[in-house]
């Protein structure tokens, strides 16, 4: 089952480094990015997250809250490095397999 992970979420939730992804203000007439997130169990029950819709980003936790934030990150640090200050907000929707 697909579930999202976005800015709707307590900012408690999420790292410092990373949260401010989530207050970047969006014209009206732009949409919000939403990328496709696989999580499986790795080595020694950690869990892996990928997503095929940014090329290298590639996480993993101890549990799927950690791995979700990680992955987060990553993608974050990936589009910042693209797109620079005009990288967009975005959520994610996840799969667990």
């Amino acid at each position: 089952m697909a579930q999202v992970f976005s800015n709707t979420l307590e900012a408690s939730t999420f790292d410092p480094r990373f949260s401010q992804i989530f207050d970047i203000p969006l014209p009206d007439n732009q949409m919000k990015l939403s990328y496709h997130v696989v999580l499986e169990k790795g080595q020694d029950d950690w869990i892996v997250a990928k997503s095929p819709d940014v090329e290298g980003a590639i996480s993993q936790g101890k549990n799927k809250d950690e791995a979700l934030r990680n992955i987060v990150e990553a993608i974050s640090l990936l589009v910042e490095d693209r797109f620079g200050n005009k990288a967009k907000e975005f959520s994610i929707s996840w799969e667990e397999k």
